[in-house]
């Protein structure tokens, strides 16, 4: 095998260089990089990674020790933790028990020589001490899930026994007695959980049932022992209870191939994501969070309790209220969005709930804004999706108060945050719309890219700074710079960045995102203006910018989303809810996210309102209860839509198809648009953001002084502020 001294004489450098270069120190110049790997390369070289465990005495490695990868709760486990903590630079390696202690025990030595930082285990010995005897890795850094074998210290489940409890309480409404229960062994606690929840829900209630526990060890086929409950034919069961979503299918093919009775109800326990199945009540279990809270153990963060989601669409029975109201429709206006198109998917389930049709305007941004400002004139729009910059200005003339529908509204608004509420629904202390799509500026960039040693390096014998990711607009232009194969011809990306300048609008969001940075406000007091000093610096680094940006002649900013899917973009500053176009992309894995530069990212997005003008408040009130509960906002942003529930952060499939979610959250305390003075008076921000975009729109085109193009905007909007 290759050593380093072959690398150091083929690549012409010294043994120190090569070491500095395979352990990923900073300190080699570009060219030097180049040659060592091109050497390494030539002669097979591969960095023994236990060599450097023996000298650092740790590594950024996990295992995880598994019974199996097939069963859902621990494929789920499995799959949070590879996602979460890959994205931390942590390396996992993956152990299959099968159940087995003598493999278990096997495989413990050999975890013992790898010195990781953190065990991850769901154990199937009776006690911890081969654990703690054998591995070296600290007593709180072995984490055992699910079963917690004796003298375990550091111990991590959900709560089973609840799930137990709250099958029991459906149990009971259906008035079922003959039960089937089929688990693992309950010398695993989520079974025995399982089971004492049924029991104790039973007993409190002194509901009299005949249950058949049939426990299944890890020697005996589950499939087999399905069969089980239809061998005797004197025996009937009114429902049959699984641990999980496969002993619900292995009870389906029995019932189907060996009896000729109807398959009883299934209740099973599941994971976070709803499939529809006949005749089954999914119970959903939060297994993909479990991870989380590992993550957390790993990471030194704070554990909080899981709480179960319980049952989604629990009834498959369609609701009463259908004939009553049948050939009825609401006509609901909106944009064109990732959102609106998972509207449109779901609203048969919609109709089918209540027999109401929803007929869906679809019509542009300025469209829209036109029909507001005319709408007693379209009584027969019913439900309208407002920006929320233009919601204070048009709330009390065209939208009705939720508190005049049919509505829980405190617990619909709970599952929003302060920040969320106080901009999209509240006006004047007045509930007028629901949260529908919020969203807020996001950096997105090129993880891959700057992490690249090779690329650090070239940044940093440029620019004699390190390549971070920027916190501020100057670092930002530097970097777009960088990456422009204009100024770089090096760079592995087209462009650094780009900006968007073929709207006013969002022209003016481009202007004002720097603009705050810098500490600039549109406000002050009763009046609305820019800050001249502020606004003319901002004005000129803007236009710097744009000579180093991609720039692009597009109405709306979707075109830049293209681009940076397309790999043409190492950074893009864009609205969260529009980069759901790319979540299926092959680049999403090379992704991630920062706070804007300068913190003071613009909210965007909007609410849902009734129209003053429909009289439709019972259909619009049933449409609002169905769109936004708890299942089908969840199936909105599993179909690409931007939902801000706080439920929805519980989703393990939605977190890894949006990554970018758990860190946004925090980034709306932070968010801004000022579309209110102070004393309460809505602006009319539109034609704000309008007049700021088209001043600076021809300036852009025809130049002149920014002095006098600051001057221009500001006396335009002294005219904005009364309706």
């Amino acid at each position: 095998m290759p050593t380093i001294k072959d690398i150091a004489k083929i690549a012409g450098v010294s043994h120190g260089t090569v070491s500095n270069v395979l352990n990923g120190r900073g300190n080699v110049s570009v060219k030097k990089i180049k040659l060592v790997e091109l050497a390494a390369q030539k002669l097979g070289y591969q960095f023994n990674l236990s060599a450097k465990v023996l000298k650092e005495g740790y590594t950024k490695t996990i295992s995880v020790v598994l019974p199996n990868i097939t069963s859902e709760q621990y494929n789920c486990l499995y799959d949070g933790l590879f996602n979460d903590l890959s994205s931390h630079g942590y390396e996992l390696s993956l152990y299959i028990t099968h159940d087995s202690k003598e493999r278990e025990l096997q495989l413990i030595q050999k975890i013992a020589a790898k010195r990781d930082c953190a065990i991850v285990t769901v154990s199937c010995l009776v006690d911890a001490k081969p654990y703690y005897q054998t591995i070296k890795t600290p007593k709180d850094s072995i984490i055992f899930v699910y079963r917690k074998p004796f003298l375990a210290e550091q111990f991590i489940s959900l709560d089973f026994e609840r799930a137990g409890q709250d099958i029991a309480v459906g149990i009971m409404a259906k008035n079922y007695r003959n039960i089937g229960l089929f688990t693992n062994s309950t010398s695993n606690a989520p079974s025995c959980g399982l089971k004492n929840g049924l029991q104790a829900a039973f007993n409190q209630s002194q509901y009299n049932v005949v249950l058949n526990h049939v426990e299944s060890m890890p020697s005996e086929s589950n499939y087999t022992l399905a069969f089980s409950f239809f061998s005797d034919l004197s025996t009937k069961y009114d429902a049959i209870i699984t641990s999980d979503i496969e002993r619900a299918n292995y009870i389906k093919n029995a019932n189907f191939l060996g009896s000729n009775v109807k398959c009883p109800t299934i209740y099973t326990l599941t994971n976070d994501v709803f499939f529809y199945s006949d005749n089954c009540y999914k119970y959903h279990m939060n297994y993909g969070m479990l991870s989380q809270q590992i993550i957390n153990i790993i990471t030194g963060k704070e554990v909080n309790y899981i709480d179960n989601k319980g049952f989604l669409f629990f009834t498959n029975e369609r609701s009463k209220r259908q004939q009553a109201v049948c050939n009825k429709m609401i006509n609901f206006l909106i944009l064109p969005s990732p959102t609106t198109e998972a509207v449109r998917k779901l609203l048969p389930h919609f109709k089918k709930e209540t027999g109401i049709d929803v007929n869906l305007i679809v019509k542009p941004f300025d469209d829209i804004y036109r029909q507001f400002n005319e709408l007693e004139q379209y009584p027969e729009i019913d439900v309208v999706r407002i920006d929320m910059a233009s919601l204070p200005w048009f709330a009390k003339s065209l939208l009705m108060p939720l508190t005049e529908l049919n509505l829980n509204l405190d617990e619909l608004l709970s599952h929003y945050s302060t920040q969320i509420i106080e901009r999209f629904s509240y006006i004047n202390d007045i509930a007028y719309a629901m949260p529908f799509d919020p969203s807020i500026q996001v950096l997105f960039y090129r993880q891959d890219l700057f992490s690249d040693p090779l690329i650090k390096r070239q940044y940093f014998e440029k620019y004699r700074e390190n390549l971070v990711v920027p916190t501020d607009f100057a670092q930002f232009s530097q970097i777009s710079k960088f990456f422009n194969q204009r100024f770089n011809r090096d760079s592995p990306v087209r462009f650094g960045s780009s900006v968007t300048l073929g709207n006013s609008e969002i022209i003016a969001s481009e202007f004002l995102l720097r603009y705050y940075a810098n500490g600039g406000r549109l406000i002050d007091k009763t009046c609305v203006g820019l800050d001249k000093e502020i606004a003319q610096s901002t004005l000129n680094e803007f236009k710097s910018f744009i000579t180093i940006a991609n720039n692009l002649d597009a109405a709306w900013w979707q075109t830049s989303v293209e681009q940076f899917e397309q790999g043409d973009l190492a950074m893009l500053i864009v609205y969260m809810n529009l980069f759901s176009y790319i979540s299926n992309k092959n680049i999403l894995p090379l992704i991630n996210c920062a706070s804007v530069p300068g913190n003071h990212p613009l909210f965007g997005g909007g609410s849902l309102g009734m129209s003053r003008y429909s009289k439709k408040t019972d259909e619009v009130s049933q449409f609002f209860n169905w769109i936004f509960s708890k299942e089908i906002s969840e199936q909105i942003a599993l179909l690409g839509g931007s939902i801000t529930r706080d439920d929805i952060l519980q989703n393990q499939k939605i977190i890894n198809s949006y990554p970018w979610i758990k860190r946004i959250e925090e980034n709306y305390s932070r968010g801004i648009r000022e579309n209110q003075l102070e004393s309460g008076q809505s602006i009319n921000l539109r034609k704000v953001e309008s007049i700021i975009g088209e001043y600076i729109g021809l300036w852009l085109n025809d130049g002149g002084s920014s002095k006098s193009t600051i001057n221009k905007i500001n006396r335009a909007l002294k005219h904005t502020i009364l309706p």
